[in-house]
């Protein structure tokens, strides 16, 4: 190696280091301005440090009321990655919160609000109640429709079941993928999916973990996420890294059980089927857009959500409390909360119209449909779930090895404060009314 190679290196691995460090002064920065704007963001936000970050997280669906009914305990359930430091688990872990968060409190208590608390006796902010043995790191998890049972992924491609109710520390253990994996999904009590690295998804019965009910090989490179319809059961659509989406039916043959197959223009990481309508599907990936479809035409998305400025790594619609709300979550470190009620308003994709023309004809091009954006993360973010019963509130992890618990503030549409202020003034004019008859 010369001077000049030696030098040339020398100087490229300052401009990486510079780089880097001037990244991570901007992360920084921009998790001070996030820390001061909580209070006006959230109705709650609990942040917790794991000793290893957590590459997954779900919410189990009961929660419970303290003895003086001050606070409810909400359950849900993560793993480790130590990296193969330490040994790994799948957590059972556990937060208390105020009870007026819980949608059954007024009949519960009989208040409408709770009085200033003087102590924080009995009050356990956050708290780990079970733990299993895992092999390698939790990729994955999904939690049964029974809530009794949650198959995990590790990182040699075996898919892990454990019954977190009868308090076994055992797992059946469903071997077929030859390498690690991190789709899966329940189609019902007995049956579930896993997508693999190794470009394969198999149909798995819950009693039968020798051999997969069904493989499907019509990918040919990394699957990154599986999604039932929840509407027709036989049907899922699956995402991989060969630029292609596809709808698959289980009642067809192994050689034509792909209905629709969409070719993407860039690697989509996510999919998720709407939980109401059967026909719309959701995929995000390293176009940083949001793409929504409708399968009666699914030659190209009939409308994209813009607002990441990296890829888009994940998907949850709020199933339960507003089946139009979608959150996605991306490389950028932040998690938007979308609302499709907001689809028919007037907008124009950022690039499609010049910043000229913007200014002129005072085009929007700030996506109406974006409703949130939360950044409490300073590293990607691996999942978000949001709770099956308990509206709005929202737990995520991430690289940073950060747990979040957070409620956005319920902030009313420009079009619902216009109408109360209306109202406002139609009382405050037929209050002026009455008090001139009174005076005649």
């Amino acid at each position: 190696m010369t001077i000049n190679d030696t030098n040339d290196l020398a100087m490229a691995e300052r401009e990486i280091v510079h780089e880097h460090q001037t990244k991570e002064k901007i992360t920084n920065e921009e998790y001070k301005i996030w820390k001061k704007t909580v209070p006006l963001l959230y109705d709650t936000i609990h942040t917790h440090a794991l000793d290893f970050p957590s590459l997954t997280v779900k919410w189990l669906p009961d929660y419970e009321y303290s003895e003086d009914k001050n606070f409810i305990s909400v359950k849900f359930l993560y793993g480790t990655n130590s990296s193969q430091h330490s040994q790994d688990y799948l957590k059972l872990g556990a937060i208390d919160l105020p009870s007026t968060l819980a949608p059954d409190f007024k009949e519960k208590t009989g208040k409408t609000n709770l009085p200033i608390p003087q102590s924080n006796e009995g009050h356990k902010s956050f708290q780990v109640l079970n733990t299993w043995k895992h092999n390698g790191e939790v990729n994955k998890l999904e939690v049964c429709p029974n809530n009794e049972n949650v198959i995990t992924f590790d990182n040699e491609g075996i898919v892990h079941l454990y019954n977190i109710k009868d308090g076994s520390k055992d797992s059946k253990e469903f071997k077929y993928h030859k390498l690690e994996g991190y789709a899966l999904e329940w189609l019902n009590e007995k049956e579930f999916l896993s997508g693999s690295n190794d470009s394969q998804i198999a149909l798995w019965e819950v009693s039968k973990p020798s051999t997969p009910i069904q493989s499907f090989k019509h990918h040919n490179a990394v699957i990154n996420d599986l999604s039932l319809n929840k509407q027709y059961n036989k049907i899922f659509a699956s995402v991989s890294d060969d630029y292609t989406t596809k709808i698959n039916d289980l009642r067809a043959n192994a050689n034509e059980n792909v209905a629709i197959n969409i070719n993407n223009k860039h690697i989509q990481n996510a999919v998720e089927f709407h939980p109401d309508v059967s026909t719309l599907v959701a995929t995000g990936g390293r176009d940083n857009a949001v793409l929504l479809y409708d399968l009666r035409n699914p030659k190209k998305p009939f409308r994209k959500l813009f607002g990441h400025n990296d890829s888009i790594t994940g998907l949850r619609w709020d199933k339960v409390n507003n089946p139009n709300k979608l959150i996605s979550w991306s490389l950028d470190r932040r998690s938007i909360i979308w609302d499709l009620n907001s689809l028919d308003e007037e907008f124009v994709y950022p690039n499609e119209a010049s910043e000229s023309s913007r200014k002129r004809n005072n085009v929007r091009t700030t996506d109406p449909c974006l409703k949130f954006i939360s950044g409490g993360h300073t590293n990607r973010i691996n999942e978000i779930d949001v709770h099956p019963k308990i509206n709005g509130l929202t737990i995520s992890c991430g690289d940073d090895s950060l747990l979040q618990v957070w409620k956005p503030k319920n902030i009313p549409d420009e079009e619902e404060e216009e109408e109360e202020e209306e109202e406002e003034g139609e009382k405050s004019e037929k209050s002026d009314e009455m008090e001139v008859d009174k005076e005649n």
